[in-house]
């Protein structure tokens, strides 16, 4: 009695440790929720600590980068390895349970067997032969989804990539929000950046459906030396607010929709990463935006004939109220990707 006891409990928590590999796989590869898989994002933060605690000892943002490029393979593999653990685990506890095999160690090996596609010890038992059948199933269907979402995943850094290097060969290798207006004003449609505003909000909108759903891509560093998605996105927001407080622009409204979608975008990723960072965020070497330094650009890029509204005072407080908006979830980014505060972009404006 207390043996059928043991191997129905066996057969039950291995049946639920194969429903929890369906439901895991299924969630990162077919059902798109915001809140993503849980398993998937304990192996994510766990590779992040790994790779992050190795980056934090180093003393150049370079270096760390080039740390942080092993967060991406290395959630891969943790995560391929645990499915295939609780796919074997499970199915060694049904074919032990149904005896089909009668020791565990043989029920291990047998299931390794089906599990790999290798078949060199199939249970002689037909309840041991029908559990083969699924799980070698599920072995390859493990294999494909290594051979079809890593590049899956390197497109998204690829495409994400491009609208980087944009901003960064426009706005210089120190990029800011007010460095980008300077540029667009001197772009030559000074009046009507709606174009420009709605590629930028199509990019964070990529950022949602991607970052949010594997937050493992938000660490993964840019293609290029010194260059950075979050320093990228916090420039982009400056821009969009500094046009929605200080210009009578007639693409006022695309500005905003952009500033309203990228700072939801940042909020979503930030609260998928709620890791204790490795450390703080290095000192800044450069002074936040203050007034006298936006009255200042205010004036200059008046001179460029950009359309500055005349209430200065009202524009402070209407930019600072924008940018306080998305300053926590920059704060908080920064930290998790280890971004030195060496430009202003990510430090918070002071009143």
């Amino acid at each position: 009695m207390m043996e059928l006891l043991l191997r129905t409990a066996a057969f039950v928590i291995g049946l639920s440790l194969v429903l929890i590999f369906l439901q895991s796989v299924l969630r990162v590869a077919v059902v798109n929720r915001q809140r993503g898989d849980r398993l998937a994002l304990v192996v994510g933060h766990f590779a992040y600590s790994l790779i992050a605690r190795a980056a934090a000892r180093r003393h150049t943002y370079d270096r760390i980068q080039d740390a942080l490029a092993w967060v991406l393979p290395l959630y891969v593999l943790l995560l391929i390895t645990t499915w295939f653990l609780l796919v074997q685990a499970g199915f060694s506890l049904m074919i032990w349970s149904l005896q089909a095999e009668r020791s565990l160690l043989q029920a291990i090996i047998a299931s390794g067997s089906a599990l790999s596609t290798l078949g060199f010890l199939t249970p002689p038992d037909l309840s041991g032969q029908l559990l083969a059948i699924p799980e070698g199933a599920l072995g390859l269907g493990i294999v494909v989804f290594f051979f079809t979402f890593i590049p899956g995943y390197q497109t998204t850094i690829q495409t994400r990539e491009i609208k980087v290097a944009w901003l960064y060969a426009r706005a210089g290798i120190a990029p800011s929000g007010l460095s980008l207006v300077e540029w667009l004003q001197r772009s030559g449609k000074p009046d009507d950046m709606t174009a420009i505003w709605e590629e930028w909000e199509a990019w964070f909108r990529l950022l949602i459906e991607t970052h949010a759903l594997a937050p493992v891509l938000t660490v993964v560093p840019s293609v290029h030396r010194g260059q950075s998605w979050l320093v990228a996105a916090a420039s982009i927001l400056d821009a969009a607010s500094f046009s929605v407080s200080a210009l009578n622009a007639r693409d006022g409204a695309s500005a905003r929709l952009c500033h309203v979608t990228g700072v939801n975008a940042l909020k979503l990723i930030a609260a998928q990463r709620r890791t204790t960072p490795t450390r703080p965020v290095a000192a800044m070497a450069t002074e936040p935006l203050r007034r006298a330094a936006f009255d200042a650009f205010l004036h200059q890029i008046s001179t460029l004939g950009a359309p500055v509204k005349s209430d200065t005072n009202s524009a402070w407080r209407s930019f600072v109220a924008l940018r306080r908006e998305y300053e926590d979830s920059l704060s908080q980014l920064a930290a998790q990707l280890l971004i030195p505060l060496d430009n202003g972009v990510l430090l918070p404006v002071v009143d």
